[in-house]
């Protein structure tokens, strides 16, 4: 190659450096890191994977983008505290979840039915509290059924939504809850109120820890120590309601259908 074609294509490597180079790179379609003040929308389908969630099966948590939250009570229905807590929710005009057990239903119908047609969601609480981590596959599923089969033949409605006695669930459990199309439901603060807790301490355990999408876990089942609890349940709901916290049910919370078609 003579020097004047070797000038010549150097000149044009020249050119086409600059023009390539001063062309503005295109856009990504994604980025990993918002930039800063950048807001991003999550999808339906990335808002629940959270924490330990398995959506579509298992839920500690709701949303942490929606400022909602959720009450629920377990291990009633009895003619004690039950009756309490559904006078303080419809002062406050909120709604709530029971988890209930079985035989407890048997002996409360009439509470089971109080609680349904005040707008509150049942849920299955197994029919007789048992650890589901100590039975096998048929166990778990007798305790389920026959807990949903009693709530049916008193409501009309058959709950979707179990919470395992004492949050204890295990592959086995978890398999067989799945496979009638229930959803596990835990909870994301403790209150703990079984051991007899002041109103003072059950609510230090809830209002400070609170946060987008959290489920409290609270009991109306038969116990002489809940007076505590009951005693702070309005407390709690009005400071929350100050923080702008909105009560929902957990099928509100979770986008879940409560009861099987």
């Amino acid at each position: 190659m003579n020097k004047q074609k070797l000038l010549l294509l150097c000149g044009l490597l020249s050119i086409i450096f600059l023009v390539t180079s001063c062309t503005p790179a295109k856009k990504p379609e994604t980025r990993v890191v918002p930039e800063i003040g950048e807001e991003i929308t999550p999808t339906d389908n990335d808002k629940y994977k959270r924490g330990h969630n398995i959506p579509g099966k298992l839920y500690w948590a709701g949303s942490a983008h929606d400022k909602k939250i959720a009450l629920t009570f377990d291990d009633g229905p009895e003619n004690d505290w039950t009756p309490k807590i559904l006078a303080i929710l419809k002062e406050k005009d909120i709604k709530a979840t029971f988890f209930v057990i079985g035989r407890q239903a048997q002996v409360y119908p009439d509470m089971l039915k109080k609680i349904d047609e005040e707008g509150h969601i049942i849920g299955n609480h197994t029919f007789d509290h048992a650890d589901l981590t100590k039975l096998d596959a048929p166990g778990v599923t007798k305790e389920i059924a026959e807990c949903a089969l009693v709530i049916s033949r008193i409501i009309g409605k058959t709950p979707t939504l179990v919470r395992p006695p004492f949050g204890f669930h295990n592959e086995i459990a978890d398999t067989a809850i799945y496979s009638r199309n229930n959803k596990i439901i835990l909870w994301s603060l403790d209150t703990d109120d079984w051991q007899g807790p002041d109103a003072a301490t059950v609510k230090e355990r809830v209002v400070p820890k609170m946060k987008n999408g959290y489920i409290i876990l609270q009991h109306n089942g038969v116990n002489p120590h809940l007076g505590g609890s009951v005693e702070a349940l309005p407390i709690m709901i009005e400071e929350l309601k100050k923080q702008g916290y909105a009560f929902v049910t957990i099928p509100e919370l979770l986008e879940l259908q409560p009861y099987e078609k």
